[in-house]
């Protein structure tokens, strides 16, 4: 209910048989108020004026911005005044006590293509600057905005002084253009960088913006129009590397570097130099090879590159990799010995197909793996895929093996045609110290599921203490067979 002053109480308590209005928002003091409503979009701040008299101007006050442009946008309307709303609303904002610092600045540019937002936005983005934000993001969701003479897209452009902005901590680009920098670079205090689909004057731009960086802990590329990617950045821990089509060659130089994960089918050559902190891998290239291609045992140079990205990430403790790059590192293995990866512990592969039969090879260079978690998008086939030939290692440090296969959409589907046996064999007959397979079945039934177990009973197990476990959908993990010199311990099947 509304007070003498107007203010608007937001709860009660019960002292006795008497209830007391309890007025939380308005004992909060101003800074920690603006501060929570740093987190909420803008839109939602301005909402809240109407609450009372004090909040009707507190959206000036909240030292950021998270503005959508398409918010001011009428639907099919096409006048111009919600854009000069828009422009008029930003405006203010920024104007409105100039002299103190901004934590955060984002901005969705959506609007209609008739429109010119570059001018602006470089305007925006100055003031910004003067201001010492900490924060800065721009995402460009505009399809594109067209030159009237010759009818070429129009990039939106990040203006030069983003370059020496010393409060900068985090820097977020979408589908913008970046101009070529001063002859210096000196961002001191961003940490991190995400960029993606971002357009860049030549390959100096991107490398020069990653050494003005001192301090930077995070990158993220996605999509970039770069020839060669080169990261070369002494603090950096995390990277994400995200394309579709590819580079030439991709160098990362980051001692420091914790967490790599590359997704790019494209690129042939990735060099990683000074890896020797390099503690999570997530892995899915092929090297530039496409479905058409063939390995070809004779192109030494890019066997070499194969070997030394192999090399680089050798040292990593927990690893995932794709199904395509398993491929090309098991036509690899053919024509050389693998590399000893001697500090994985935990290991996921994630199938596209049902390609399974090279991971022994794969798996005998894993000399202290203790997790395994096999993720298939198909169902593993029965028939036309098996073993490779060749005498097999025991897995002497394996401990726990998961399977998760998807939901099947044929509801009359063999339950032998649900999981491969001759992989659940694999694991069963020449894994030493195996504690648990867990079968993740998705949504197969009960008498399905029952059919594959007792199957199961039937493989010779190497180790004595091994514990097969079915998990439905829900993660509930039902204890399945144990079996200790033959013998079944327990079934709490149905």
């Amino acid at each position: 209910m509304d007070d003498e002053d107007g203010e608007i109480s937001v709860g009660t308590k019960r002292s006795g048989d008497k209830v007391e209005e309890v007025d939380r928002l308005r004992n909060l003091p101003d800074c920690l108020l603006y501060e929570i409503l740093l987190k909420v979009p803008t839109k939602d701040v301005v909402k809240c004026s109407v609450l009372s008299r004090r909040w009707r101007n507190i959206w000036r006050y909240v030292p950021g911005l998270d503005l959508e442009c398409r918010d001011f946008m009428l639907i099919e309307c096409d006048d111009s005044s919600d854009f000069n709303a828009l422009l008029g609303f930003v405006y203010r904002f920024l104007g409105f006590n100039s002299k103190s610092c901004l934590q955060k600045f984002r901005l969705t540019v959506s609007w209609k293509d008739d429109v010119e937002f570059d001018s602006h936005i470089t305007q925006w983005i100055n003031t910004v600057v003067e201001r010492k934000v900490q924060h800065l993001h721009i995402l460009n969701k505009i399809l594109g905005i067209y030159d009237d003479e010759d009818h070429e897209v129009i990039e939106v452009m990040i203006p030069r002084t983003v370059y020496s902005c010393e409060s900068l901590v985090s820097l977020t680009l979408c589908d913008l253009y970046l101009l070529k920098p001063p002859e210096l670079v000196s961002l001191p205090s961003l940490k991190v960088i995400v960029l993606d689909a971002v357009m860049f004057d030549n390959d100096l731009v991107f490398e020069m913006l990653i050494s003005g960086s001192p301090v930077l802990e995070s990158l993220t590329v996605n999509n970039v129009n770069l020839e060669n990617l080169k990261v070369c950045s002494p603090s950096l821990l995390t990277f994400t590397y995200v394309v579709e089509e590819g580079f030439t060659t991709v160098v990362i130089d980051s001692p420091m570097l914790e967490y790599l994960r590359l997704s790019d089918q494209g690129t042939e050559s990735f060099l990683i130099e000074n890896h020797g902190s390099l503690v999570k891998a997530d892995i899915d290239t092929a090297f530039g090879f496409f479905i058409e291609d063939e390995f070809d045992p004779d192109d030494l140079p890019k066997r070499h590159r194969i070997r030394n990205f192999l090399v680089g990430i050798s040292c990593v403790i927990d690893m995932i990799i794709s199904s395509s790059t398993l491929e090309v590192i098991y036509d690899y293995s053919r024509c050389e010995k693998l590399p000893l990866f001697r500090n994985i512990s935990f290991l996921r592969v994630e199938f596209t197909d049902d390609r399974w039969e090279m991971l022994p090879i794969f798996l005998e260079s894993f000399t202290n793996l203790k997790s395994l978690v096999l993720e298939f998008c198909t169902c593993p086939d029965e028939e036309g895929v098996g073993i490779l030939p060749g005498p097999r290692r025991f897995l002497t440090s394996l401990e726990y093996v998961k399977i998760v296969k998807p939901d099947s959409e044929d509801e009359e589907e063999e339950a032998t045609e649900i999981i491969n046996l001759e992989l659940m064999s694999y694991f069963l007959e020449n894994s030493a110290i195996l504690k648990k397979l867990t079968l993740c079945l998705g949504n197969l039934r009960r008498k399905e599921e029952s059919v594959i177990l007792r199957k199961l009973l039937t493989i010779p197990r190497l180790s004595t203490a091994c514990q097969v476990l079915s998990s439905d959908p829900h993660k509930v993990f039902i204890p399945v067979m144990n079996c200790v010199q033959g013998c079944l311990l327990s079934t709490k099947l149905s």
